[in-house]
């Protein structure tokens, strides 16, 4: 399954997250909840704007860096023995796969907020990438 260390990093993050969501949907509704609507993301107030975008950079940086541990650095670069992939890594490939997911998630939503190369509308992109994401 996994060790207790191995989990409770990105467990936490993930906690972290969930409340940081939680908190933003309460008080986006509380405000104003005729106009209230459910997002994927949650922008940072104040700081003149400057960290509107930290969730996303969180998300991304955060996945990138784990995916690059768990295909790099707990596969020890032996993806195959024998010519078939190595069946006891299994799970670093799985987690890999998963983490993949939220990395692209964090990058089309930048893409999509601070460029014009994403003309899709965020919660459509979103949900694109949910959908493949279901079907992996």
């Amino acid at each position: 399954m996994g060790s207790f260390k191995g989990h409770a990093l990105p467990g936490t993050l993930f906690l972290v997250i969930g409340l940081w969501h939680i908190w933003g949907s309460v008080v986006r509704y509380v405000r104003n909840p005729k106009k209230f609507e459910v997002r994927v993301w949650n922008p940072v107030p104040g700081f003149d704007g400057r960290l509107k975008h930290l969730e996303l950079y969180v998300i991304t940086i955060g996945a990138f860096i784990d995916m690059c541990i768990e295909l790099l650095y707990s596969t020890h670069l032996k993806f195959f023995v024998n010519g078939v992939l190595n069946p006891s890594h299994m799970n670093d490939f799985e987690h890999s796969g998963m983490l993949l997911m939220f990395f692209i998630f964090g990058v089309v939503a930048l893409l999509s907020q601070e460029t014009r190369l994403v003309p899709l509308s965020l919660s459509l992109s979103n949900t694109f990438l949910n959908r493949i994401n279901f079907s992996l």
